[in-house]
């Protein structure tokens, strides 16, 4: 078993929040948290190794929260891939659990679940929506090098780029994990 002190929790919280009016989602409030504080509470797993955070800008409160920002390492942000990169780049511990801060409604139990299917080539989610690549515990090393090789390659869809790795799925069907990414989502929404 995987054990927290060997994973980086690696959150997605990059993107140019264009559907949310280019607002930071990690702080817009759902059910009267941030929602990076609502992903923490479901998680509920705290004591990684170590906080990462995918971001466009740095602010303070990601290091209240115990996370370290990570910018991009390539220019103008090409998307998720690019900040999977960034975090594997940054990242110090040998596996790397990977969540979109606009995720809701995960399993219970989802890191232990995922790291009890993990093969070498790591785990990601599966649910009624169809296979979640940005939901999974991935081995550092091996996900890093798959982002960099897809984005030189001109792919952009994580998708595609990290099936390669050809990981174990922890199927969750027919639960489908929500996605927090249109303003009424988010509390207070117009």
């Amino acid at each position: 078993m995987i054990a927290p002190a060997d994973v980086a929790l690696g959150i997605l919280a990059g993107g140019r929040g264009e559907r949310v009016g280019g607002r930071d989602k990690a702080w817009l409030l759902r059910g009267g948290l941030p929602a990076l504080d609502g992903l923490l509470t479901e998680l509920k797993v705290q004591a990684f190794g170590q906080r990462l955070a995918s971001v466009r800008d740095e602010d303070a409160r990601w290091a209240a929260r115990g996370f370290r920002c990570v910018p991009d390492l390539r220019p103008g942000q090409p998307g998720p891939l690019a900040g999977i990169e960034a975090l594997a780049a940054a990242c110090t511990t040998p596996w790397l659990l990977l969540l979109p801060v606009d995720v809701f409604d995960l399993p219970p139990g989802l890191f232990d679940r995922l790291a009890a299917l993990a093969s070498p080539n790591g785990c990601c989610l599966r649910d009624a929506g169809g296979l979640q690549p940005l939901v999974g515990l991935w081995p550092r090393a091996a996900l890093g090098q798959a982002a960099s090789a897809a984005l030189a390659a001109g792919e952009g869809a994580v998708h595609r780029a990290l099936v390669t790795l050809q990981p174990a799925t922890l199927d969750v069907t027919p639960r489908r994990l929500g996605n927090a990414n249109t303003p009424d989502a988010y509390d207070g929404a117009p």
